[in-house]
């Protein structure tokens, strides 16, 4: 960890510590040439001996540093001190997407396109100068008060080539969002980027994220075997194109998605123009391959054997430090399985030649090795399960439906539509056939979480807040004049008390400023200045000023005011005064001698 004011390159003056991640802290700093604030990411020190790790860092820093796009953090510098290796970047203002859409509960269907075009600009730059982000999640993503995007954190991005292999141990961080090739630790390139992409739009729309699980392991096969449940599912008024365009950017083959940035794109703009989505060439998802099933102890063993090198070397070549990847063990799989099958095969094929020749008649017992074939497909015929339909049917019900045949897991979400304990969705769609011991997640509904609006008039505005915002009500103060409430105190509210509304509802209250009426105060024998200050005091303001002889008054002072005093008058209203001159000068004898003479 660096000590603050310490100072990198003898320009960069390290301020405060603003992030920590797995391979780097983040510093807030002081450019002290350019005179601006910065974000100074510092490499930590488990790393700064391997030297082909930092040629690495810094090789892939500078060409991350080309990247100059309005919607991506720029990189200003790269550079290495006394065994400190750090990036300076431009210091982005804002909060995480992730943490946006925590606040707002899900993202209308507009901001989410507004959004994802700006992501989408972002990740096209990157991909036409051959780099791909390889992490795109919410979190990496920060969002302006004025809506504006910045994708940051390219820690784990890699120039796009042949050799793009990504690690499973790498990927595991950001599980919720990885691509299925990059969960297995294929070949990644561009689509693996639109993958995650498509996932960040699915948590804008609804709120969640469509895999989700305390197990690590058990999401990264939920993206290689689930289907994702369609937004619409969770959340109502979702246009059909925008829909389409999500569960285009998430299928599970890389050529059934878009083939580039700019294609999601041109798609992005067309949402509103035409909500059929009929534009949008999604493929129809059903795969008549044959599919291999991983489970998780051969998921978690693959992750580990990845673990060691990639965790430490996380800018290496592939080439480097992986001999043998996920794909070696898949093949070998395959090899097994298709052996096995073909063995079946191949003794189903003699038993019928056998049977065919008469070995054997009609009342004979039949052989050992047809009993076998028969055993083994009533089997294999009996590891599949059509999964049931259990949306509104309570907890207890579904999982007496279900019984042993799938792992359950649940969680839960408030509903208005479903109530408490009854099932609100399920990761896997009813009347579909998959292996027996999948895991499917049940989302139960927690009930509608709503309370009841307490009635806050003619409380103070402090302990009006106080109460509403303990039952979980967000706040708006208005205020204005009341000539009835005295200043302070609540005037009005909306809802009214007693009404029922949902937790996190905006309850308005309208606090009174005071009354807006003042008395006019008495302006004689005060000088224009003292008068001016004596009506501001009072909320009102100096109108004329007229100027006249007067023996009874000292020269200076007011006479009298156009607006007599005590009278009631809004507050801003103008009150003239009249400014004594003094005694009237008197005329001399002489003075009137010479004027007769003249």
């Amino acid at each position: 960890m660096l000590d603050i004011g310490a100072m990198l390159g003898g320009r960069y003056e390290i301020l405060k510590r603003i992030g920590v991640g797995g391979m780097a802290d983040v510093y807030m700093a002081k450019d002290h040439k350019l005179n601006r604030k910065v974000a100074v990411k510092v490499l930590k020190k488990e790393y700064v001996d391997d030297e082909k790790f930092i040629k690495k860092f810094q090789t892939e820093a500078q060409a991350i540093a080309s990247l100059i796009h309005p919607n991506i953090v720029n990189i200003y510098d790269v550079g290495a001190e006394d065994g400190i290796n750090y990036i300076v970047m431009e210091l982005a203002e804002g909060i995480t997407l992730k943490e946006y859409i925590r606040r707002k509960g899900y993202l209308s269907a507009k901001e989410t396109v507004d959004i994802s075009i700006q992501i989408a600009s972002a990740i096209a730059h990157a991909h036409k100068n051959h780099i791909i982000h390889r992490d795109i999640k919410p979190q990496n993503i920060l969002i302006s008060e004025t809506g504006n995007i910045k994708v940051t954190d390219f820690g784990i991005a890699k120039a796009a080539n042949s050799n793009t292999v990504t690690s499973t141990a790498t990927a595991i961080g950001s599980v919720h969002y990885i691509s299925p090739e990059q969960a297995k630790g294929r070949f990644c390139d561009e689509k693996s980027d639109i993958y995650s992409l498509g996932i960040t739009m699915y948590e804008m729309v609804t709120g969640q994220v469509p895999f989700d699980h305390e197990n690590g392991v058990t999401i990264a096969l939920m993206h290689l075997q689930n289907e994702i449940t369609p937004p619409s599912e969770l959340i109502e008024n979702i246009p059909n194109s925008l829909e389409k365009i999500i569960l285009k950017c998430t299928m599970k083959k890389p050529e059934e998605r878009y083939q580039t940035a700019e294609e999601l794109i041109q798609d992005l703009k067309l949402v509103f123009e035409d909500t059929s989505g009929d534009y949008v060439g999604v493929v129809p998802m059903i795969d008549d391959s044959p599919t291999i099933m991983m489970d998780q102890d051969e998921l978690k063993n693959q992750i580990e054997n990845h673990t060691a090198a990639d965790d430490e070397n996380a800018y290496l070549d592939p080439d480097d430090d992986e001999d043998e990847g996920m794909n070696s063990k898949l093949e070998k799989l395959v090899i097994v399985l298709a052996a096995v099958v073909g063995a079946i095969i191949l003794v189903s094929i003699i038993v019928f030649v056998i049977k065919s020749s008469g070995v054997f008649k009609s009342g004979d017992e039949p052989s050992s090795a047809t009993l076998e074939v028969t055993t083994t497909a009533e089997k294999t015929e009996s590891e599949k399960y059509t999964v049931p339909n259990v949306v509104g049917m309570s907890l207890s019900r579904a999982e007496e439906e279900i019984g042993d045949n799938l792992k359950i897991t649940t969680k839960e979400e408030q509903s208005s539509r479903y109530e408490a304990g009854q099932v609100i969705s399920q990761s896997i769609e009813g009347d579909t056939e998959v292996e027996k011991g999948r895991v499917i997640i049940l989302t139960v509904s927690s009930g509608e979480n709503k309370a009841s609006v307490p009635d806050v008039t003619g409380e103070t505005q402090s302990t009006a807040t106080k109460t509403l915002k303990n039952l979980g009500f967000n706040v708006l103060v208005e205020s204005e004049y009341s000539s009835t409430v005295s200043e302070g105190y609540v005037i009005s509210q909306s809802p009214s008390g007693g009404v029922k509304l949902s937790k996190s509802s905006t309850v308005t209250i309208v606090v009174s400023k005071g009354s807006n009426q003042v008395q006019v105060p008495d302006l004689k024998y005060y000088t224009q200045s003292e008068a001016k200050q004596q009506l501001q005091r009072m909320g009102l303001k100096l109108g004329s000023v007229s100027k006249e002889y007067n023996s009874e008054v000292e020269k200076g002072q007011v006479i009298r005011q156009s607006i007599t005093k005590g009278r009631k008058v809004s507050k801003g209203t103008a009150v003239g005064i009249v400014i004594s001159l003094g005694e009237r000068p008197q005329t001399t004898e002489t003075e009137e001698m010479q004027d007769t003479e003249e």
